[in-house]
């Protein structure tokens, strides 16, 4: 499918989310869905998964001509996430994760590891972005931990630290990307869940927001789309149809 230059732009900050139980599932997906999606996201079950089918999945979806968001969430010890970051730092890696909340040193120790790694390789450093809060997540979850602080706070004091600290960008709710972006100067990346399309989202999410509207408010997000594509019928027609939406925002 050939592509107008807008499409192509709204393309590129499509994130489709492969949390799939196979290997075989997800590089169908890939090969699917290629040229509609920009970035492809492995999570913690398709690693495992891949791991233990002995398939380097990162470099079959680079094999492909594609890009990885490595959703992996980082959160340990600053050495022990140094050292995870120059593991993680292959060719076709765009994008790794990490918790903002395991501190200032885990943070600029997962940066200095993933530039090393890449440095060595000749690669380009993927962003190293920090996840602020879960969209599983809400107030009455903080509340029950004992935080003492809500949803959208705790989000805001997060970006500030991760702008802080150097990290490239943040993982946060799509509806709260808005409000985060105007706290931050540029450059700083938004990867943003929580997308819905018409009435499809991912399992347990509870902050949600739809495509145009994502794209609209925040001018340097990329889309985490999962279960509105990957559950649809006809895959692709409806990842065609996101693209659409999308560029009228663009």
């Amino acid at each position: 499918m050939e592509l107008t230059d807008k499409e192509k732009l709204a393309r590129e900050r499509i994130c489709l989310a492969l949390d799939v139980d196979t290997v075989d599932k997800a590089l169908s997906l890939v090969d699917e869905l290629f040229d509609l999606v920009g970035v492809f996201k492995v999570g913690k079950e398709l690693h495992c998964t891949a791991c233990n089918e002995g398939v380097p999945i990162v470099q079959e979806i680079h094999k492909r001509g594609g890009k990885v968001f490595l959703d992996l969430k980082f959160h340990d010890t600053p050495q022990t996430i140094y050292s995870a970051c120059k593991a993680a730092v292959v060719p076709g890696v765009r994008i790794i994760n990490l918790h903002i909340a395991g501190g200032e040193e885990m943070c600029k120790k997962a940066i200095q590891g993933a530039k090393e790694k890449a440095t060595q390789l000749d690669i380009a450093t993927p962003k190293v972005v920090g996840v602020t809060l879960l969209t599983s997540l809400n107030d009455e979850d903080l509340k029950k931990q004992g935080l003492g602080i809500g949803y959208d706070q705790l989000a805001l004091r997060r970006t500030i630290l991760a702008k802080e600290w150097g990290l490239d960008g943040i993982v946060c709710p799509a509806n709260k990307a808005k409000e985060l972006q105007s706290h931050v100067s540029e450059p700083f990346l938004f990867v943003t869940p929580g997308i819905e399309w018409q009435g499809k989202y991912g399992s347990g999410q509870k902050q949600l927001y739809t495509p145009e509207l994502a794209l609209r408010d925040c001018n340097n997000s990329i889309l985490v789309i999962g279960s509105a594509i990957t559950k649809a019928k006809n895959k692709r027609e409806t990842a065609y149809n996101i693209l659409s939406e999308m560029v009228r925002a663009v």
